[in-house]
């Protein structure tokens, strides 16, 4: 076999064509006589071609190659130096991102353990060898220290001048006038002890560069990437592309409405799901009243799966906020990385992480709320005249100081405020305004928003049966703590004689309030120009009766706030209270056996 070096690029074939440059090497026989205007033809043909080589090479080597330093580059371009406009010519080839080009691969990586991944990564200063595997929670991590190899190490005939050396490995010639030829037999030895016989990828950051070319067509998966070479910027980026081995759960505490428990796991994110494709999730949890701080524990075993035994991703503790509940807002960041958003503070509880085992076998099997715990619920009518409606403001916020001043437990009083304004002709119409259950903090705060209307139609009637069906459907707490509904207005509930627009009864609606233990209790002023011993005065007196608990009926000018708070019987804070460490979820309580 008869090698020939290639007049273009040097590069040695036996081939008829050069499968570096393409130049034809052997070819003919021709017709006719080499005439002078042929071999001038020929002559400026491989002219032209050599200048095309000498130019890709020094376009490909400008983009690595600071601009101050590339007067020397231009200058070894065969027949003239370069220019800008030349280089500008030759087009870049298409490439994409190594974290793009590793992301297909990930998936195999972190399904199993044990397995390795090779990372060949060529660039201007060398092939760096990196091996990565996924550890415990299934993030990438770098196994160890990454292998550098020179070009000089696998290049014979590589300048000693780093210009000189980019353009060559790029393919050029120039004015050098020397080969520079990959040596197979250095490339095998430095490289078989760095790249073991696992799945390997090439990233190759050279695209289109003759020699590093050759090099990464040794394997089968090899990527044309762009950006410089950073190992450690690169395995942090893939953390965000990395499917999760295992969904992620947040461990809370489901109690049924005897008040029995059990571990529950609320779905976070689930096996497969990666951060970039992956939205942030939030749960809403009702938090342990009487605690202080609870732990937010995010697990990869489902509640059950294994026990009581839970693998921790992260533990954090939570300083709640003075509410009842609270919305969290959680973001995948990676395998084994979770950003958590709440109200209040949290830190990592490295502790807690140790001993979650204990933790966990310590949720009492059973759970009261504290006895401390009250659920209060105020419903006020809201027509009437500022100053009318402003006197009930004022009576209300008296009265929620003085109630929570008589509530020793911190987290232990709810408060929820129900208005209603008038009926405006027979339609039915919304004429309720509702505000859940919230910390007293927060719903004096509502007192203070609370505006007075007109009163429409009937001057001795108020949608008050509208009220107490609302007051039905607050989020009373289960299980049941001591509950009480306190009404403050003026005029009766629309009855049998007037029908309600929205076709409701109050009988009704209070019956199922004291069946669900709601004990409800109402003060009340007389509208003016009423006679109270009059029949309708007499009627509205006994309607007002029947509202309140026996005899504790109360008109609202003859009402103290402490008259008030002793009839509301507020239970006393127990000293002794099993205080739970984990949320509970509110949503999902429900009947189970034990």
């Amino acid at each position: 076999m008869t090698l020939c070096a290639c007049p273009v690029c040097l590069t040695a074939s036996s081939d008829p064509s050069c499968a570096a440059c393409g130049w034809v090497l052997t070819d003919g026989p021709w017709l006719g006589a080499i005439t002078p205007d042929r071999e001038q033809a020929f002559a400026d043909e491989l002219t032209r071609a050599c200048r095309l080589v000498d130019l890709t090479a020094a376009a490909r080597a400008a983009a690595v190659i600071e601009p101050q330093r590339r007067g020397t580059l231009f200058g070894l371009v065969r027949g003239a130096p370069a220019t800008e406009d030349e280089l500008s010519l030759v087009h870049p080839r298409p490439t994409e991102s190594d974290v793009a080009a590793l992301t297909p691969v990930l998936g195999w990586l972190v399904e199993a353990g044990k397995r390795t991944l090779t990372v060949v990564d060529i660039d201007s200063s060398g092939i760096e060898v990196l091996e990565l595997a996924a550890d415990a929670v299934g993030a990438v991590r770098q196994v160890s220290t990454p292998r550098a190899i020179a070009w000089t190490d696998l290049v014979s005939g590589l300048s000693s001048v780093s210009e000189e050396a980019m353009f060559q490995l790029a393919g050029g010639v120039g004015v050098l006038a020397r080969s520079c030829q990959l040596d197979v037999a250095r490339a095998d030895r430095e490289l078989s002890a760095s790249v073991p016989t696992k799945r390997t990828v090439v990233l190759q950051r050279l695209s289109g560069w003759r020699l590093p070319e050759g090099l990464a067509a040794r394997w089968p998966d090899v990527h044309h990437v762009s950006g410089s070479r950073d190992s450690g910027q690169l395995i942090r980026a893939l953390a965000a592309h990395t499917p999760l081995r295992t969904g992620y759960h947040l461990l809370a505490v489901a109690i049924d409405s005897d008040g029995w428990t059990r571990p529950h796991d609320v779905p976070l994110f689930p096996a497969g799901a990666t951060a970039i494709e992956t939205p942030p999730v939030t749960v809403t949890t009702e938090l342990p009243a009487g605690a202080a701080d609870v732990l937010v524990v995010i697990t990869t075993h489902r509640a059950g799966a294994a026990g009581r035994g839970f693998d921790a991703v992260r533990v954090l503790r939570w300083l709640v906020p003075e509410t009842d509940t609270a919305t969290v807002e959680f973001t995948l960041n990676g395998p084994g990385d979770v950003g958590v958003r709440g109200p209040g503070s949290m830190t990592l509880d490295t502790a807690a992480a140790a001993n979650l085992a204990t933790l966990i076998d310590a949720i009492p099997e059973h759970y009261r709320p504290p006895t401390g715990a009250v659920d209060i619920a105020f419903a006020v009518e809201l027509c009437g005249t500022d100053d009318e409606v402003g006197q009930r403001r004022r009576l209300l916020a008296d009265w929620l100081a003085e109630i929570a001043n008589r509530t020793a437990h911190r987290h232990g009083l709810r408060v929820a405020i129900i208005g209603y304004h008038d009926h405006h002709g027979p339609l039915p119409r919304g004429v309720v305004r509702v505000h859940e259950f919230d910390s007293a903090t927060k719903r004096m705060a509502t007192i203070v928003d609370l505006t007075a209307s007109q009163v429409h139609g009937a001057d001795h009637l108020a949608p008050l049966e509208d009220a107490l069906e609302l007051a039905t459907r607050l989020s009373w707490r289960t299980p049941a703590v001591p509950r009480r509904l306190l009404i403050v207005g003026r005029r009766a509930p629309y009855g049998d004689d007037t029908a309600c627009p929205n076709r409701l009864r109050w009988q009704d609606s209070l019956g199922r309030l004291r069946d669900n233990g709601i004990d409800v209790l109402a003060v009340w002023d007389t509208p003016p120009g009423l006679n109270p011993v009059a029949r309708r005065g007499r009627q509205m007196a006994t309607v007002w009766r029947a509202l309140s608990l026996p005899g504790e009926s109360r008109e609202l000018g003859k009402v103290a706030p402490t008259w008030l708070t002793d009839r509301m019987r507020l239970p006393k804070s127990a000293e002794s209270t099993v205080v739970l460490q984990f949320p509970i979820i509110e949503t999902i309580k429900q009947e189970f056996s034990t």
